[in-house]
């Protein structure tokens, strides 16, 4: 389940491939698409292959859904597309919340368009009590208008799970001013106050400081300090960044989540760094480019596993066949003899690229009756189909479970992932 990214709606990933599948994560870092309302568009390298990607529009429509909470639903009322998308955030931060570790903490990207409507679903979910920090990160950037105060930084929210304090922090530093080091040198410190309320630093060690406790304020470079670093996509985020967090929040061998991973930044860091990761993006484009990064930095090649009804329709025969089996982690028997995969639970499965009908049905009855992998007696059977089933097929089935009492289930990929 770990190091293997999916090309995928995360709502769906986070439910089928890690809630269901009993897998808790240590840290979540996610840099959701901002409310922008207009698709935002940039060049890989090499290549030259133009990604697009909507913010508003594709992924989650104009109307709020009905559990929605009241505020939200206010908010429709005059503005329903970014009610919208509040509410396509607030069912994959309730996600992030259950698969989130007792121990966990996650770290939530956002900008001004929507920083303070996504804080209070934070709130809301993770609990008040259990808020950090407000990160911001600062940043440099081209002059853009001269009518208000140039935007040069991102919000960064970070909460835990508990508010106990068992949470994994590891405490970061960064290097003292020339001013502190000429008044205080290296020794460690610790600052107290007087009943004046003037501050009075109290010597705690003589030792040599690591230095001084790094602030909530992050100055990092927008821009990737080396060229290769860079891959021209139009929301990359420094590696410096989410190594920064990466470390404070996890420890080697932990498991850190990426629900929108772009291209890849937070799982690179985390690989480096000797966490285990599992990233989700839902772009095809931006999965393949993240394979390609994981064999340009580490010559190794990523499990990718699809979670993208395009992507699935277009599979052929035998690794549509592999794309089942991996969905209900199926084995394949050998020699099949007509089932091409059996579930942990017993289950005999057939997979078709082509239609059904009542003849494949048929068969796959008395195949799966005398395979001598499946547990006797079969009651219960799964046909996956890429192109659907025909009226005969659906009939067939009906009177199987009439005449053998005997379940075969009729699929589909988009049954599957919806």
């Amino acid at each position: 389940m770990v190091n293997k990214i999916y090309c995928g709606d995360c709502l769906f990933v986070m439910r089928h491939d890690i809630l269901e599948r009993g897998i808790k994560v240590d840290l979540i870092y996610l840099d959701p698409p901002f409310f922008t309302g207009k698709v935002q568009k940039g060049t890989w390298q090499p290549g030259a292959m133009e990604i697009s990607f909507d913010d508003s529009k594709k992924f989650w429509g104009t109307k709020t859904a009905n559990g929605a909470p009241t505020w939200i639903k206010m908010v429709g009322s005059t503005r329903p597309a970014f009610a919208a998308y509040l509410e396509y955030m607030r069912k994959r931060l309730e996600l992030c919340n259950k698969i989130l570790k007792d121990t966990g903490s996650i770290y939530l990207h956002c900008d001004y368009r929507a920083s303070h409507y996504l804080k209070m679903l934070m709130d809301g979910i993770f609990g008040i009590d259990n808020f950090r920090n407000e990160i911001i990160w600062y940043y440099r950037r081209w002059p853009a208008g001269r009518e208000q105060f140039q935007r040069n930084h991102d919000t960064i929210y970070f909460y835990t799970k508990s508010k106990d304090g068992t949470h994994t922090f590891n405490t970061q530093y960064i290097e003292p001013t020339p001013e502190t080091l000429k008044r205080w040198g290296r020794k460690k410190q610790r600052v107290t106050f007087e009943e004046t309320g003037k501050r009075k630093p109290t010597i705690e060690l003589e030792e040599k400081s690591k230095g001084v406790l790094m602030p909530d304020v992050w100055q990092i470079s927008i821009i990737a300090p080396s060229a290769k670093e860079r891959l021209g996509y139009p929301t990359q985020k420094p590696l410096t960044l989410l190594e920064r967090i990466i470390n404070a929040s996890s420890n080697p061998g932990d498991i850190i989540l990426d629900p929108f991973c772009g291209c890849g930044t937070a799982i690179v860091a985390a690989h480096k760094l000797n966490r285990k990761w599992i990233g989700i993006d839902l772009n095809p484009d931006a999965c393949t480019v993240m394979e390609k990064r994981f064999e340009d930095q580490f010559n190794v090649t990523p499990e990718l596993n699809l979670r993208n009804i395009d992507e699935v329709k277009k599979l052929k025969p035998m690794q549509f066949e592999a794309w089942v089996n991996e969905f209900y982690q199926a084995k394949k028997p050998m020699p099949d003899r007509g089932v091409d995969g059996i579930t942990p639970e017993g289950w005999p499965i057939q997979t078709k690229t082509y239609k059904v009908k009542y003849d494949t049905v048929s068969q796959f009855l008395n195949d799966m009756r005398y395979h001598p992998d499946v547990p006797k007696p079969a009651k219960f059977a799964i046909i996956v189909s890429q192109n659907g089933f025909d009226e005969k097929a659906m009939s067939m089935v009906f009177q199987i479970k009439e005449r053998d009492k005997i379940t075969i289930k009729l699929v589909t990929p988009e049954t599957l992932l919806r």
